[in-house]
């Protein structure tokens, strides 16, 4: 019997059940189905026509659950060259390539202000340990990349003091060792 490709899927909207395969690894992990739900339960009245950036996309299944409910364009930034094609190519499959840009880069390192776009909609679920998430709302806070009430959706270790002086929190939960948070921007 053929071994089971690992993958994890679109729960909702037009392309729900769409399997994105990926190869497991310390660096990739795909954000939790039940988490994902309870994320664009929250962001249910936010999604559509919404302009969002996928910043650690790995998989790059945050980003095309959002296209999946009706977003209006995602960028999508990923450091491995390698999952950069496999989400082109699942975004040339679901004929999402209009509406989405990927971007083979370190995160933390592009130019944000170069894609000239203001986000409603951020998602940061960054590679666990590495004390990113603090390096990317500084970059954040010097920018006008979020217009006042932008979403910022964090999903991180549950240990990690996170410091973000204008983001403030609206939504929470966690599962297992993670915790996931919704914010809101009010600057």
């Amino acid at each position: 019997m053929p071994k089971r490709k690992p993958h994890t899927k679109i729960i909702g909207g037009m392309h729900k059940g769409t399997k994105i395969p990926y190869k497991p690894s310390e660096t990739i992990r795909p954000t939790e189905n039940r988490a994902r739900e309870t994320l664009f339960n929250w962001l249910m009245h936010d999604i559509e026509g919404a302009i969002c950036l996928d910043m650690f996309s790995g998989t790059g299944a945050l980003g095309i659950e959002a296209l999946s409910r009706g977003a209006e364009k995602v960028i999508f930034l990923e450091k491995n060259k390698d999952l950069c094609l496999i989400i082109n190519n699942l975004l040339e499959k679901l004929f999402l390539t209009q509406k989405a840009e990927v971007i083979h880069t370190d995160s933390l390192k592009y130019p944000l202000e170069k894609l000239n776009l203001i986000f409603d909609i951020v998602f940061l679920d960054p590679p666990f340990r590495k004390n990113f998430l603090n390096n990317v709302y500084n970059k954040f806070d010097k920018t006008t990349l979020l217009h006042e009430g932008s979403l910022i959706y964090v999903e991180s270790e549950e240990e990690l003091e996170m410091n973000f002086m204008s983001w403030k929190e609206i939504k929470k939960s966690k599962g297992g060792q993670t915790r996931y948070g919704l914010y809101i921007n009010e600057s």
